[in-house]
């Protein structure tokens, strides 16, 4: 036991010597690291930069130690900057910040991500975080929302928003007044139409529609601006009780006429950013800050036995956008190319990739099959970082030796 932690002690010191800040700022190997800042800024002039991926052909060249250094030079230009260690096969990079406590990015993904919603308080899991889980889980059912005296039931069909019935609606603000008013219907037609409702559970506007009182087009506006009142009325709880009990799908009414937009209308209602208070504090707790300023890494946490499907979910594209929306640059150090397809999934979520080639180490037909694959998953392809180049042969500054002892 002693002797396993007097080795992860030294791997630990070995890895936190991959930073810049330990050599000389007018070190060769310092001025490399700039220059490939200045390129990469250079590659997008003409476009917003916020995410790069740093990949390999195969395991041992270098690209661990490429983000370490280019996000360390990037913060050191003023920018907010976070590593992210999406290797969860073989993390090299998360030993450089002690994670203890952190759930790390398998713990966002599986656990955070995966919150099983039953009852609750609304002062803890917000409104907006509730829509986020269901969605992320693709739950289906139907989720209860209280407050004082106001109650709302919102359907959920995979994740997504179908129906919604404001429970407590004033009589005046029900559909069927409303249609009354505004002489779509008679006082005689709405008393055959809930006559029948009430035998069917069939929802009053596909009744109506079926009985050839309204047309389609004439309800289609009724009914968007009665489920936007609705909806309205929940993003307004705040301190009230939610529960989520699940629904079979069989239950769910397909042949009812529903012509309501719910994420456009979800959409227009919200004013602002959405607030999710409950997730943005599980992703913020996950984020380890390192003793460089405007530097911070999210550690890859446990490695899980499916990182493929992780990292090709909605929760992985989902984290990313908002991880966006913090950092100046997100940095990803991703396994490489060849024995995983884990890049080539994150490829086509960030900006651009920087492939770092180990000179001498992959044979050509290797470094010839990584490109391919990246361009076949639609990567935005920078161009290649090479490592270890004989400087006195090649012409090119030459990587430290040293750096590469602890890169697997």
């Amino acid at each position: 036991m002693k002797s396993q932690k007097k080795s992860r002690r030294k791997k630990n010191q070995v890895l936190l010597n991959l930073f810049l800040d330990n050599y000389s700022h007018h070190s060769s190997f310092a001025e490399a690291f700039r220059t490939l800042r200045t390129n990469i800024s250079y590659s997008f002039i003409e476009k917003e930069f916020r995410s790069l991926l740093i990949t390999s052909s195969v395991a041992g060249e270098g690209k661990t130690i490429t983000v370490a250094n280019l996000a360390y030079t990037m913060a050191g230009a003023g920018k907010s900057v976070l590593m992210i260690d999406a290797d969860m096969r073989m993390s090299s990079l998360s030993p450089l910040v002690p994670s203890d406590g952190s759930p790390g990015l398998t713990g966002l993904l599986s656990d955070t991500f995966g919150t099983d919603i039953q009852t609750g308080s609304l002062n803890q899991m917000g409104i907006h975080d509730l829509f986020t889980l269901l969605s992320l889980q693709n739950r289906t059912g139907l989720l209860h929302l209280s407050e004082g005296t106001e109650k709302v039931e919102i359907f959920f069909l995979h994740g997504k928003m179908v129906d919604l019935n404001w429970v407590t609606r004033p009589s005046e603000k029900r559909l069927a007044r409303i249609l009354v008013q505004n002489n779509l219907i008679t006082q005689e037609q709405l008393r055959h139409a809930l006559a029948r409702q009430k035998s069917s559970g069939q929802k009053i506007g596909f009744i109506l529609i079926s009985m050839g009182l309204v047309k389609e087009d004439d309800l289609t506006g009724f009914l968007t601006i009665h489920m936007m009142e609705g909806l309205r009325i929940a993003l307004q709880f705040k301190e009230g009780k939610f529960s989520f009990q699940k629904v079979p799908e069989a239950d769910f009414d397909k042949a009812s006429f529903d012509p309501v937009d719910f994420p456009k209308i979800y959409n227009q209602v919200v004013i602002g950013e959405k607030e999710l208070r409950y997730l943005k504090e599980k992703i913020n707790s996950a984020i380890l800050k390192t003793d460089v300023p405007n530097l911070s890494l999210l550690p890859v946490g446990h490695l899980p036995p499916n990182p493929s499907e992780l990292l090709s979910s909605d929760r992985m594209s989902f984290l990313m956008s908002n991880l966006k929306k913090r950092f100046d640059i997100i940095i990803i150090d991703s396994p490489p190319v060849l024995p995983a397809s884990d890049a080539l999934i994150l490829a086509p979520q960030t900006d651009g990739v920087a492939l770092v080639i180990k000179s001498g180490f992959v044979n050509r037909e290797m470094v010839k099959k990584t490109v391919e694959n990246l361009k076949l998953a639609h990567a935005n392809l920078l161009g290649i970082v090479f490592s270890q180049v004989d400087m006195e042969k090649d012409g090119f500054y030459k990587y430290h030796s040293g750096y590469y002892g602890s890169e697997h």
